[in-house]
């Protein structure tokens, strides 16, 4: 093999660099990569040049390296297909249909050919439609005319990037066959005109004729497959998130103009290998939404989330308001409203969710829609910072500033938030390489062997497996540390000295698309006869997962490169032979790089903190925040501490928030104090991704925070004392369906303080206990026919999660649990396997909550709902255990229950504390004289 790579290499550089095309023609195969601006005029002189560069060194390319790495072709990559970029720009070349048209941008000059027949837009297993409109679609050529490629550069995201970012390179998706007049009125609705919006429902819905009368669904799905293109494609419409790599959309506008067409496309033909246009339209969706955040950021920051909640409620209204049958399985549609909220939800499109609810509560959609919003309040993004740098996996990265000596000398430490997108290569990672390599050399007008070999390195797909870095802190011989991700697993890897080596792997596999805190220690100390004692340590969110031996380097060299999210580029790093760059597709909040060890309990600290927060130090900083709520006081005092414990170490911090243009300032103690400027500057593109969490918007909303939800669980109030109410019935089985998300989405969203001080502002768990109450009467009226009791579980266990979620403020615990669980009474409505769930549950909580259960007198309140609900002689306030009827109770599982009731009272009597014994004591000598039932007596006289 390593005498057959030459021999391929000067085929390459005979054969596909030997025209007047060429020069332009290793930007097209890169996707149109501008690193520089290359004059048409010199397209040439570069032809020549790098065909007699890559003749020059072909002997270096197959030198052997002494790096441990493995070798990698991309060839072998299973995500393209098996297509190198020799394979793909032979195609691109010698296709015999295609046309040349050139568009001339003066920004840029970005030069588009469609040199080839391009496929027809495949539908997977489900295939669109039966009949001519799908024959059609198979063979499909690229239109000379209009390209659509011209809408997308023209209507691309430029809006979204930062200042001064280069455009990034876009691949050409797979177009179908589309006439120039329905190709222009898709461009006009991406452009923004509603005349054009308006016409384009119309036609796919087939109100309008459009062209020459082809039947709506042919053009409905024409319409689709355009938009879709235009976003950058689908490689799978299955609803498995494996199928769909993870890689960034082209065009959010396009997204728009799909979620407004929604409604008025076909939904008839959706069978198991079938799908219909509206079907295939939002899975398109939904795929380009799961694929990476920076889709969901860039089609949030457009607005589809409002679009989608409009257009879900017009389908859901109508589809219930037909004499049909439900027609339309709009699953898809709620799982892309779920993933865009998840991400970031803001106050208007909340208010706009709780009239989509409103209005379709009748219908199975309105429960739909609260499991979405539920997903949403918990979703896997919403734990990570609120603001977060995106590094796309191609050419990104930030590259901090060198220092003269350096800087870790006795030890260092890494700190972030990290959620990985995917650890898998892409192809344009190496054409990247090979762009600025090719563009070096022609802006120099020379090259080295060894530029040369890095260029025809990355074009060859030779180099070393993809191992994208975390940080890379290199002197300008290759000595230092580096922290990269083999596969799922973190490896970090020192140099030294004469070419040494060694690196070290953790066990912790990181998932994908999943928010980490992740902190690397490296500690150095000196032992008694002078040898050091090195340790490297893992922490995964705030706790330390894994200590290992292993050597720190020491090293005397300055430190040249600093880059995060990525290693030293071949142009930076002067082409290192067989070394190319391994950049993250991940999103990472606050970087914190520290001179020194800090240890775990500030690690841990750290983590409990959140990266929301941006650090002050020094007299600027100021005093905490004076706050009416105590936790929130405590919280800023904590912060304010923590960075004064590390303000001494910080070496950098790099927030987020701060990021301008193509700079990052450092946000460490001498960097805010402006006495060293030492900003990070980008590398490719690094865009800022701002979200309001669900919980957030929840609070912002109005009065009252989550508790605006409960209006949605009851059908009907008193018109004078808004006391709750029966309504009709279909309303009121929909409101109760409702009530189990709703406790469940207030158990998340009082994490938050704002909603936490809500709560207990509104008097929340008096609230709440009504409504209950409210909702089990109203279950047990809906079902007279069961003589049992209620059986709804899912309420019980959304009710004991509510009272359980409550982590800092011991008093509303002490609240939920006296008026939501040791109120006997509440539940004495339910049947006999859910009371007795409920008495396990309080048995189970009794060590674990045991000052919240003494504090809310939990032995009393729970003898005083023996006397109510379990006496067989009935008082004048005891309740009907089972039933509103008055009908006979089995004394059989009263007495049952009334065992796991002592059960409960003897292992809170034995878990307090003896100077509590007399006041127990007192409760139960107070119950057993009035007490009228012998069995009872005996059984607390037991206890």
């Amino acid at each position: 093999m390593e005498e057959e790579e030459p021999r391929e290499l000067g085929k390459i550089s005979g054969k596909e660099m030997n025209n007047h095309e060429e020069g332009s023609h290793v930007d097209e195969t890169l996707g149109t990569y501008q690193a520089e601006d290359i004059n048409t005029a010199r397209d040439d002189d570069i032809g020549v040049e790098s065909r007699a560069v890559l003749q020059e060194v072909d002997s270096v390319i197959t030198v052997p390296d002494d790096d441990q790495f493995e070798q990698v072709s991309l060839k072998d990559q299973s995500g393209h297909g098996g297509l190198t970029q020799f394979q793909i720009s032979d195609d691109l070349r010698h296709s015999s249909g295609g046309s040349e048209d050139a568009y001339d941008f003066s920004a840029g000059k970005f030069m588009m050919e469609f040199d080839s027949p391009l496929a027809g837009v495949h539908h997977d297993r489900h295939s669109s439609s039966p009949g001519p409109e799908r024959q059609s679609l198979s063979h499909i050529r690229q239109s000379s005319s209009t390209s659509l490629d011209s809408a997308l550069y023209l209507y691309g995201d430029g809006g979204h990037s930062p200042a001064g970012s280069p455009q990034k390179p876009k691949p050409k998706p797979v177009m179908p066959n589309v006439s120039p007049e329905l190709l222009h009125l898709v461009d006009s609705a991406i452009m923004g005109k509603p005349e054009s919006l308006y016409k384009l429902k119309n036609v796919v819905n087939g109100a309008e004729t459009f062209g020459d009368g082809e039947q709506a669904d042919g053009i409905a799905f024409l319409v689709v497959d355009s938009l879709l293109a235009t976003m950058g494609g689908v490689e799978s419409f299955e609803e498995d998130e494996d199928n769909n790599p993870p890689s960034v959309m082209l065009n959010s506008r396009a997204a728009i103009v799909a979620g407004e067409i929604i409604p008025w496309l076909p939904w008839v033909g959706d069978a198991e290998d079938l799908m219909s246009p509206r079907t295939r339209m939002v899975r398109g969706l939904l795929a380009i939404l799961r694929a990476c955040t920076r889709n969901r950021a860039m089609c949030s920051q457009a607005g589809l989330l409002g679009v989608l909640l409009r257009s879900a409620e017009k389908i859901f209204v109508e589809e219930f308001g037909s004499t049909e049958q439900l027609k339309w399985d709009g699953t898809p549609l709620c799982y892309c409203i779920q993933y865009l909220a998840g991400h970031s939800l803001s106050v208007l499109d909340l208010h706009r969710w709780f009239q989509a609810i409103t209005r379709t509560i009748i219908s199975p959609w309105g429960a739909r829609l609260m499991l979405a919003l539920e997903k949403a309040v918990g979703g896997k993004e919403s734990r990570g910072p609120a603001c977060t740098f995106e590094f796309d996996g191609e050419s990104s990265g930030l590259l901090g500033p060198g220092e003269s000596r350096w800087p870790f000398t006795n030890g260092y430490a890494f700190a972030t938030w990290i959620y990985i997108e995917s650890f898998a290569d892409t192809l344009n990672t190496a054409t990247a390489a090979a762009a600025i390599a090719a563009a070096a050399a022609a802006k120099s007008g020379k090259s080295s062997a060894m530029s040369a070999a890095a260029a025809a390195s990355a074009l060859a797909g030779e180099g070393t497996a993809h191992m994208p870095r975390l940080f890379s802190f290199l002197s300008a011989d290759n000595q230092g540390m580096e922290a990269y991700f083999h596969a799922q697993f973190l490896v970090v890897e020192v140099g030294s000295g004469r070419g040494k080596k060694a690196s070290l792997h953790f066990t912790h596999a990181f998932k994908p698309q999943c928010w980490y805190f992740v902190g690397l220690e490296h500690t150095c100390k000196q032992g008694l006869l002078g040898k050091a004692e090195s340790e490297l340590r893992l922490y995964i969110d705030g706790s330390l997962y894994e200590s290992r031996p292993f050597d720190f380097p020491r090293i005397s060299k300055s430190l040249a490169f600093c880059c995060i999210g990525t290693n030293p580029p071949p142009t930076i790093a002067g082409l290192q032979r067989r070394r190319r760059q391994c950049p993250l597709f991940a999103e990472m909040g606050p970087i914190y790089i520290f001179r020194e060890p800090i240890g775990a309990e500030r690690m841990a600290r750290l983590a409990s903190r959140g990266g929301d927060v941006l650090p002050s130090f020094g007299n600027a900083a100021g005093l905490p925040w004076v706050a009416t709520n105590e936790h929130v006081q405590s919280m800023e005092e904590e912060s304010a501490l923590l960075d004064a414990e590390i303000g001494g170490c910080i070496h950098l911090l790099y927030h987020p928030n701060l990021l301008s243009g193509r700079y990052c300032p450092d946000a460490s103690p001498s960097g805010a104090a402006g006495m060293i400027r030492r900003p990070a500057e980008v590398l490719g593109q690094v865009h800022v991704a701002t979200r309001m969490r669900p919980a957030e918007a929840l609070w912002a909303l109005g009065f009252g925070g989550p508790m605006t939800l409960l209006p949605l669980a009851v059908s009907n109030v008193h018109e004078n004392s808004l006391e709750p109410e029966h309504g009709n019935i279909s309303l009121s089985l929909a409101t109760t369906t409702l009530a189990a998300p709703i406790f469940r989405i207030i158990a998340k969203s009082i994490q938050h303080p704002g909603n936490n001080e809500e709560l207990c502002r509104t008097r929340g768990p008096e609230v709440l206990s009504k409504i209950l109450y409210y909702l089990l009467q109203t279950l047990s009226s809906l079902d007279v026919a069961n003589r049992e009791g209620v059986g709804d579980e899912e309420l019980v266990v959304a009710i004991v999660s509510l009272c359980q979620s409550q982590k800092y403020n011991h008093v509303l615990k002490v609240q939920l649990f006296s008026r939501l669980l040791l109120d006997l009474k509440i539940w004495s409505l339910c049947n006999y396997g859910l009371q007795k769930k409920l008495l396990s549950s309080l048995a189970d909580m009794v060590f674990t909550e045991a000052s919240v259960m003494r504090d809310a007198n939990a032995i009393q309140m729970l003898l005083d709902g023996c006397r109510r609900c379990y006496w067989t002689i009935r008082e004048n306030d005891s309740v009907n255990t089972f039933s509103l009827n008055e009908g006979t109770r089995p004394v059989g599982e009263v007495n049952a229950l009334v065992d796991e009731l002592l059960v409960v009272i003897e292992l809170l009597i034995v878990a307090a504390p003896p100077s509590l014994a007399v006041d127990d004591l007192r409760c139960l000598l107070g119950f057993m004289v009035d007490c009228p039932q012998p069995n009872q007596v005996m059984s607390y006289c037991r206890v």
